[in-house]
């Protein structure tokens, strides 16, 4: 049986009625359409096409063959397109833990929505390479430097400075502040942060000085809610807490999230 690229070459050239177009359609080269229909042409024992007003038309006599190849296309598509009707698959997520139970509802809104999609979520103490590890949707605090030109930017998560207020009602005449800072203690070369670095952190807040620091930030909510000092919390996670208060008149800053998302041509580099 000669190959279904022996075929498709035949409907091009009739749709198309030059070698130049047909080959163009197909993405192939001249030659290499050619070359396909003599394979065609051989194996049929026939030549397909004559030559009439500078065009190419299917020889007289080869109607049935023809519409046998339109019926074959036709197939072809059908097949594809009854594939691809439901979204199956998986959804491969990764985040760090406290964005967990925050983004659940609406990872529970899309699986109620394509339900034969498996929704397969990791959460991470690190930053893995999104590419590699084909993830499809990442919320990061760092921006990757590395294989990011698959990514687009989906959103930004807010930052606010926060406190208990006894602890505002304790230093809130101060000059200067007990700041509680997030660290970094694992290897993230292939990412530049926007948060998480202490340096970072610290030029968010007010003057003063660390009296603690921890890579979690779960813990860094908890150091804020007991009155330890001024933290640079996201703004979800503090939200819900009727133990912190937000400082006023504070830098917020932003931190991206970014998508595992396949397209033909490089897309700007998410945050």
């Amino acid at each position: 049986m000669p190959s279904w690229d022996l075929i498709r070459a035949f409907l091009a050239l009739h749709r198309h009625g030059t070698f130049e177009a047909a080959a163009q359609s197909l993405d192939i080269d001249h030659s290499t359409l050619r070359r396909r229909i003599q394979a065609l042409e051989q194996a049929l024992g026939i030549p397909a096409f004559h030559r009439q007003d500078g065009r190419y038309a299917v020889a007289t006599g080869l109607a049935p063959l023809l519409d046998a190849a339109l019926r074959m296309d036709g197939a072809a598509r059908g097949f594809f397109e009854t594939a691809t009707a439901t979204d199956r698959g998986a959804l491969r997520v990764s985040m760090l833990d406290i964005f967990a139970s925050w983004l659940a509802p609406a990872l529970g809104a899309f699986k109620r929505e394509h339900p034969q999609i498996i929704v397969d979520v990791t959460t991470e103490t690190y930053f893995v390479d999104l590419e590699r590890e084909m993830v499809d949707v990442a919320i990061r605090l760092a921006r990757p430097t590395r294989g990011d030109s698959r990514l687009i930017r989906l959103g930004e998560i807010g930052y606010g400075v926060y406190a208990a207020p006894a602890y505002l009602a304790a230093h809130g005449g101060r000059g200067d502040h007990d700041l509680l800072a997030l660290s970094v203690h694992f290897l993230h070369r292939d990412h530049e942060f926007l948060v998480g670095e202490t340096a970072w952190m610290l030029d968010g807040l007010p003057p003063g000085r660390v009296t603690a620091r921890t890579d979690s930030y779960m813990v860094l909510k908890r150091l804020c809610e007991a009155g330890l000092g001024l933290a640079l919390l996201p703004e979800f996670l503090a939200a819900d807490s009727p133990g912190l208060s937000r400082v006023p008149a504070q830098r917020n800053s932003g931190c991206g999230v970014g998508a595992g998302v396949p397209r033909d041509t490089p897309q700007p580099a998410p945050v």
